[in-house]
């Protein structure tokens, strides 16, 4: 009985491993939108008295690079999944960090998807 059981909740478990979803570019734009594009978006609307000017983080990447690469992080064709990992959990000049808690690990593959157009290199 006891084997039975045991061979029952490692089925499950197994099962449950096998049933992880692949990662969602579609739901990766949803939380970037959520989480990122207030600072990393194309721009903002910053009030009638300065119009439209770049997001914080976009600005921040045009004056770093300096037109070598897009400062846009959705046109960007360099980033790798482990890159866009680490910055985001652990900050990165004036990004702060990003908390389990506001986006998730499954999230946040979601986002690298988005980001990597799949390739989460």
């Amino acid at each position: 009985m006891k084997r039975s059981l045991l061979l029952l909740v490692l089925l499950a478990a197994s099962q449950g491993a096998l049933a992880q979803t692949t990662p969602s570019a579609e739901n990766g734009r949803t939380v970037f939108a959520k989480w990122c594009t207030p600072c990393h978006g194309a721009d903002i609307v910053t009030g009638e008295l300065w119009g439209r000017a770049p997001a914080p983080g976009t600005a921040a990447l045009q004056l770093k690079y300096r037109g070598e690469l897009p400062a846009v992080l959705e046109e960007r064709t360099d980033l790798t999944g482990e890159f866009i990992e680490t910055v985001v959990r652990g900050g990165l000049f004036g990004m702060p960090i990003t908390r389990k808690t506001e986006i998730s690990d499954s999230e946040l593959e979601d986002i690298i998807a988005y980001l990597t157009k799949g390739d989460a290199g």
